[in-house]
This record gives structure tokens, C-alpha cells and sequence, in this order.
């Protein structure tokens, strides 16, 4: 998933710069420009980072669900267990 992230950046990044020079002119890339597109890529990284950080943060919950239910469906068969001991006195 981040691998899918890290080409889309590129790509865009990669796109900004064949497209600034057609869109400014046959004058190159301004100072305003170049901070425009920096500007872009650090909010696109930072975006990013918080995507990584999002899905760890899912794993280790999906994780903590799991054990919860495999301790919930544990504590159910001996909650049946002692329920069928008590019957059977």
C-alpha cells in the first residue's frame, strides 16, 4: 500500500515538473513556483505519514479484536462447560 503511495508520488511530482514549464511558458519554473510545488510535496509526504500511521494504528486494533474474541469465545465454552457440570449434579 505505502509502495502504491510512493509511485503516485512520484508520478505527480514527476508531472508537475513536465507540466509547470508548458503552463509558465518557455520561461522556466519561478522561485513562486518552486515553492509552490515544495510546498505540495511536503503536505503530500506529511499525508502520507499519516496514512502509514492510520493503518498501523487499524492493525493493532483489528489484533487487539481478535484476542478479545478468541478470549470471549474461550470464557463462553467454559461458562457452557461449568453450566453443564451444574446440571448434571
Amino acid at each position: 500500500m505505502i509502495r502504491r503511495f510512493a509511485t503516485i508520488k512520484r508520478l505527480g511530482v514527476g508531472l508537475a515538473f513536465v507540466a509547470l514549464p508548458l503552463v509558465a511558458g518557455c520561461g522556466g519554473v519561478s522561485q513562486e513556483e518552486m515553492a509552490a510545488i515544495e510546498k505540495q510535496q511536503l503536505a503530500t509526504e506529511a499525508a502520507e505519514q499519516k496514512v502509514a500511521d492510520l493503518q498501523a494504528e487499524k492493525a493493532d486494533l483489528e489484533s487487539q479484536l481478535a484476542e478479545k474474541k478468541a478470549t470471549k469465545e474461550a470464557l463462553e465454552k467454559r461458562l457452557t462447560g461449568t453450566q453443564d457440570n451444574l446440571d448434571n449434579e
